[in-house]
């Protein structure tokens, strides 16, 4: 069963956004956060107590973060939906890239912007759309951590 977070917990998820994104932490403030096994979720906020019936699910609201080998990736729909809020590590790629990254599943960039942080993920970003993340690592390799399903129809896209 979700657990909602404490104050602290709380502001540990957001100092992590602000301080890896620079997301600030006011986007937060409208919804709860529940944590549930290695997964935290954002729920928007309600005017009234909701009562939770005992076993009836296991997840609520917006993923946005997992616990991955002891690190903080933020989910690819919460990057889908605030990365527009991201002021740091955020990689901004081509097409042509983006679909090399998505088929071979790592690639080297001949450099990564100064505004990454290496190694950490980072978010992927074409024109103005947010697509997910991948883990920028040292000499300049990318990992592409989108999901299998994206990272198909991505593929595709330049193979015709």
């Amino acid at each position: 069963m979700p657990r909602l977070l404490s104050d602290d917990q709380r502001d540990i998820l957001a100092g992590f956004f602000e301080e890896r994104f620079e997301i600030s932490r006011k986007i937060f403030q409208d919804f709860d956060m529940f944590a549930f096994s290695r997964q935290a979720f954002l729920f928007r906020r309600q005017p009234f107590e909701i009562k939770w019936p005992e076993g009836a699910f296991v997840r609520c609201g917006l993923p946005f973060v997992r616990n991955v080998a002891g690190f903080l990736k933020p989910t690819t729909v919460f990057i889908q939906r605030f990365g527009r809020e991201a002021r740091r590590n955020v990689l901004e790629l081509d097409l042509e890239t983006i679909t090399s990254l998505c088929t071979e599943g790592e690639i080297s960039l001949p450099t990564l912007s100064e505004s990454v942080d290496v190694p950490g993920y980072v978010m992927v970003k074409f024109k103005k759309h947010h697509l997910g993340t991948a883990l920028a690592l040292e000499g300049n390799r990318l990992l592409c951590r989108f999901p299998k399903a994206m990272r198909q129809a991505l593929s595709r896209l330049t193979a015709r």
